[in-house]
């Protein structure tokens, strides 16, 4: 597979992050092979993920992951359409979507369609 990495940018609780472009993200090379994404260390963590499509739209799937360690993978992957022009955010659930190499998948049909990921603390 010709995936495309991404390591997540951290953010933290009650401290504002870098200065992000809206438009940032990371094209996948090989759309229909995507995006592969650093799980976030620790149960604590979430990992938000934040997909812009260009002007032909688009269709983003996050690929259910492996059992074990996914327990809810028996959900299937899900597919979220995206309008033209549009921006969408998705917190991803380790227990549907993580593969047993501590990755996510993501998938998406247009050349055009950026990913930018971030780990995101649980306030204690």
């Amino acid at each position: 597979m010709a995936t495309t990495p991404i390591t997540p940018t951290p953010l933290v609780v009650n401290v504002a992050s870098a200065d992000i472009l809206d438009a940032d993200g990371t094209v996948a090379t090989t759309p229909a092979d995507g995006w592969v994404i650093a799980a976030p260390l620790g149960r604590d963590t979430d990992l938000l993920l934040k997909f812009l499509v260009d002007a032909t739209g688009d269709t983003v799937t996050v690929v259910a992951g492996d059992r074990p360690p996914s327990q809810r993978t028996g959900l299937g992957n899900l597919a979220i359409v995206m309008a033209v022009s549009d921006v969408k955010y998705i917190i991803v659930e380790k227990s549907r979507f993580l593969q047993d190499d501590g990755t996510f998948l993501v998938t998406c049909t247009d050349t055009g369609t950026t990913c930018r990921a971030f780990t995101i603390p649980k306030a204690q």
